[in-house]
């Protein structure tokens, strides 16, 4: 539109005209097309979406299953693990058969699904695949959170904490995969953790063992998730545990 009004204006004033005249005409068609360039290139910023901290601390409640509800989460959500519905997570997976390699694939990590528990009003967020997280989470500014059925029971949700930063160097605490009992120490580490995803500082390493039956460890960095999984398990009906999955972060996006 601009540069139509340019020609109009210059076309039917520079017939016929003096050299003073027709040089009065063209810097003023040159102020005009630099006005018209500089209203071109205004790109308007958009400021984002600030990011909601959670705060909340539910390890230790339930939930009957009709006062967990789908919900459709729009909102960023900042902590120890951000979430939103547009952040992701690419793994480069060495899948393993009880010990045996069987082959490399690249995985991506989203949170597809977000329900709301009603008595408290939180978010709870649902993955698509197995990272060393929770099924189903919540993540405040320290800890993370599952959310699964309660053993021999249906209708029933309970709450348990699953990794969180601590005070000391390290702590120990008890733990289960499902119905079987285990222990889980964190670790934070000082040493550098590179994937090909860049190199991070300032890392926890989490190790849960049921002895002769399932181990996981998970390098984890607040803030942005994980960062290596490792999964060993025992073979049906054995009691030695062979290595299953190593899963590396190659990139991610997060909001």
């Amino acid at each position: 539109m601009c540069f139509q009004l340019l020609f109009l204006f210059c076309s039917p004033v520079l017939k016929n005209k003096p050299l003073k005249a027709t040089t009065t005409l063209f810097l003023l068609a040159v102020s005009l097309l630099t006005a018209c360039q500089k209203e071109q290139l205004t790109i308007p910023v958009t400021k984002a979406e600030p990011c909601k901290m959670q705060t909340a601390n539910p390890a230790g409640r339930s939930y009957s299953a009709d006062s967990v509800i789908d919900y459709t989460c729009t909102t960023t959500h900042c902590g120890v693990l951000p979430l939103n519905s547009r952040n992701y997570w690419v793994y480069e997976d060495s899948i393993f058969q009880d010990g045996v390699f069987q082959l490399v694939r690249l995985d991506t990590l989203r949170f597809t699904r977000t329900q709301k528990s009603l008595t408290d009003d939180l978010v709870w967020w649902e993955s698509n695949m197995n990272i060393g997280l929770p099924e189903k989470l919540y993540a405040n500014d320290s800890a993370v959170y599952k959310m699964e059925d309660r053993m021999f029971t249906q209708g029933v949700k309970d709450v348990k904490k699953e990794y969180g930063l601590f005070a000391g160097d390290s702590t120990r605490y008890l733990s289960g995969f499902q119905d079987a009992a285990a222990i889980t120490r964190s670790l934070k580490t000082a040493a550098a953790v590179s994937t090909r995803a860049g190199v991070f500082s300032e890392t926890i390493y989490i190790e849960k063992n049921a002895r002769n039956y399932r181990r996981d460890q998970v390098v984890f960095k607040p803030g942005i998730g994980v960062l290596r999984y490792v999964q060993e398990k025992a073979p049906m009906g054995t009691r030695i545990i062979k290595l299953q999955q190593i899963s590396n972060l190659v990139s991610f996006h997060v909001e």
